[in-house]
């Protein structure tokens, strides 16, 4: 295999690169002169310039898996990989938690410096009183999802206090932008408004209010994460304030414009199982990003809703996995 990085130029290395989150991080770190390995199941739809790998991180022994990175040449270890959608119990734990606990194994065995990146979810926290979750609250998950999360995130932090790994973990809310998924409540309704429909179907939506980041940040954050000079454990990645989805579903319609006529919404039931699981409803503390990472959301939500408009109008294959 021909190293992607050089003595000169190391390569970042970005797990799930064929997902929503993945497939920002790697356009990202290409826009900063990054050389790219971009692990996926499927090798199409990868921003220009990053070399598909074909690397199953949840077969062969550490060591084997070890070689195979260090052959990429990394510096930069991403993982955005992870069960996310329409999953069962043993896919989130091999993909959230068996995954995560390989992959720290095969980053420790590497030769010279490799920083590792973790992406994890506000819903790790739970449900909590307090007027903004800080990095320091317990985590508390209610749900599936977040439970596994949560395991993967503490494998990392756990190698990182044992001074195993350089690593973090950062958590992010809700994300929306470009190629969000058709399984998401906007990258749904994005896809329902390009068909043209005349009526649009959602779920109950009456004053919900979740935090929303532009997945541009998120990535802008593995950059500043890839350079900070001390890397806290857990960083929040967000807005830092609620958004009513009501008001964020009227917004994506009008930039939709399908029609001088607004598609009738029609209401459906209440899903049966909530990723969220009741949590979601407090904003992030970003204080610590901005202070250790240098880094602040740069977009608006309606930055992130056009970016979405304009992303859906192409045609790509949606993923499970992120």
């Amino acid at each position: 295999m021909d190293p992607v990085g050089s003595a000169d130029r190391p390569a970042a290395v970005v797990l799930g690169a064929g997902g929503f989150v993945g497939r920002n991080v790697c356009a990202a770190l290409r826009a900063a002169g990054r050389p790219v390995a971009a692990v996926a199941r499927r090798p199409g739809g990868l921003p220009e310039g990053c070399r598909p790998v074909a690397l199953d991180i949840n077969r062969g022994d550490p060591a084997t898996l070890a070689a195979e990175l260090a052959s990429l040449r990394p510096d930069l270890v991403v993982n955005a990989a992870g069960a996310l959608w329409n999953v069962t119990d043993d896919e989130l734990v091999a993909g959230n938690v068996t995954l995560v606990e390989r992959l720290v194994q095969a980053v420790v065995a590497l030769p010279g410096p490799v920083r590792l990146v973790h992406i994890g979810t506000a819903y790790e926290y739970g449900v909590h009183a307090d007027e903004k979750l800080t990095e320091t609250l317990p985590a508390r998950p209610v749900g599936r999802y977040a439970q596994t999360k949560l395991a993967g995130t503490q494998l990392v932090t756990r190698a990182a206090a044992e001074g195993r790994v350089t690593a973090t973990v950062l958590r992010i809310p809700v994300a929306l932008g470009p190629s969000a998924p058709a399984e998401s409540l906007l990258g749904g309704l994005a896809r329902q408004l390009a068909a043209h429909p005349a009526e649009v179907r959602l779920p109950p939506l009456d004053g919900v209010r979740r935090e929303l980041i532009d997945v541009r940040d998120v990535a802008d954050a593995v950059l500043c994460a890839a350079h900070a000079a001390r890397l806290p454990p857990v960083v929040n990645i967000g807005s830092g304030r609620l958004d009513p989805l009501t008001d964020t579903v009227d917004a994506l319609i009008r930039i939709a414009g399908t029609g001088a006529t607004a598609p009738t919404i029609v209401r459906g039931p209440a899903p049966a199982v909530r990723r969220d699981a009741g949590a979601g409803d407090r904003p992030l503390d970003i204080s610590l990003a901005r202070r250790e990472l240098g880094w602040a959301p740069a977009r608006t939500v309606t930055d992130a809703l056009h970016a979405l408009w304009g992303s859906t109008r192409v045609p790509h294959t949606s993923q499970h996995h992120t």
